[in-house]
């Protein structure tokens, strides 16, 4: 309704349930007031001090030696609730928020406008209010029971549906789009580094049987020397063949 205003998180103000209690008591054999320590579980204490313990167990133990009557004292077990604590209020949006959270009692609550909105018990904005109300929801009814607007709604769905297909889509085709672009730019590294090994090539060095080397295959001659790149072995076979053939 109008003039409801909602938290942003009205849970995060939970209803306090903690109530004040005695912290005080009053020593049963000297009368003194003192303070209770905050304790966890166990018997709380009954004397103000230890001297005090000490001469009423003496008391005690006299009064049932010589027949005479002993004083019962109460021991407390924990702290006793103060009967006038009042509890922490909590915030409107708790208590609109647990409202709500119970159908039982927003049924109620619409029984009980109906019934003062009919004897014209409300207040005058709050009548307004119901009567805004009441026409949100017949709007919401006619509309609902129109053809033409179910047709339009089901359009408008399926319209919903297939804008969120393409966005998914456009996704996909982004996140393959930057993988061929690093695949991509990958290769081309790869290209750059090829023509410049083409463009300078390193020829090796073949190391001949007698500590020489050359850039040529073995037995190849280079320049206008034939023996360059031969063996003693192979220039001796050589020169015995030139001899032979003169």
């Amino acid at each position: 309704m109008g003039g409801m205003n909602t938290e942003d998180n009205p849970i995060a103000d939970p209803v306090s349930l903690a109530a004040r209690t005695v912290t005080t008591r009053t020593c049963p054999r000297c009368a003194t007031v003192f303070d209770m320590p905050d304790r966890g579980r166990g018997r709380r204490p009954v004397w103000c001090s230890g001297l005090c313990r000490r001469l009423a167990s003496a008391e005690r133990a006299a009064a049932r030696n010589a027949g005479k009557a002993v004083t019962v004292v109460e021991v407390p077990r924990a702290h006793r609730p103060d009967p006038n604590a009042r509890l922490a209020v909590p915030s409107m949006g708790t208590l609109m928020t647990l409202f709500l959270s119970s159908p039982v009692h927003c049924r109620q609550l619409l029984d009980t406008l109906i019934y003062r909105y009919t004897h014209d018990t409300l207040h005058a904005e709050l009548r307004i209010d119901m009567e805004a109300f009441a026409a949100s929801i017949h709007r919401q009814q006619t509309l609902a029971a129109d053809p033409e607007y179910r047709r339009a709604t089901d359009d408008v769905q399926r319209l919903r549906r297939h804008l969120q297909m393409e966005a998914d889509r456009a996704e996909d085709r982004d996140r393959e789009l930057a993988t061929l672009r690093a695949e991509s730019s990958a290769k081309t590294t790869l290209i750059a580094r090829l023509r410049a090994e083409l463009a300078h090539p390193t020829v090796p060095m073949l190391e001949t049987a007698d500590g020489g080397g050359h850039g040529g295959p073995r037995g190849t001659a280079r320049g206008d020397d034939p023996g360059v790149g031969m063996s003693r072995q192979q220039r001796r076979a050589a020169a015995r063949d030139a001899a032979k053939n003169h």
